[in-house]
């Protein structure tokens, strides 16, 4: 059952990291550390959405999004940023609500 919730997950994770990605708006280049840490909160919103509270799950989760969305990652490197972008990150209380409000 963990397993398909981490599968389900990975969808809401991809879609947002592809909305990173694709992003071309005005702003600064988003640098690997950049790309690294919204994938980073995109698995906390996840887990958090699910009501997964275990750390090492989360660090699990964390370093398999890792592995798994390499390509999407280095796509991410370089690309420009929305302003405000990492702000949002951090204020969103949903994977969802990420990829619509801080990338658009």
């Amino acid at each position: 059952m963990i397993r398909s919730r981490f599968a389900a997950a990975l969808v809401g994770v991809a879609a947002a990291l592809g909305a990173v990605a694709a992003s071309c708006r005005a702003g600064r280049p988003a640098t690997e550390a950049d790309c690294a840490a919204l994938l980073d909160r995109l698995v906390e919103l996840e887990l958090r959405e699910r009501g997964l509270q275990d750390p090492a799950l989360g660090a699990r989760w964390r370093a398999e999004a890792r592995a798994k969305f390499t390509p999407e990652l280095g796509a991410c490197v370089g690309r420009r940023l929305p302003a405000g972008a990492l702000d949002c990150a951090v204020k969103v209380t949903t994977a969802e609500e990420m990829a619509h409000r801080c990338f658009r």
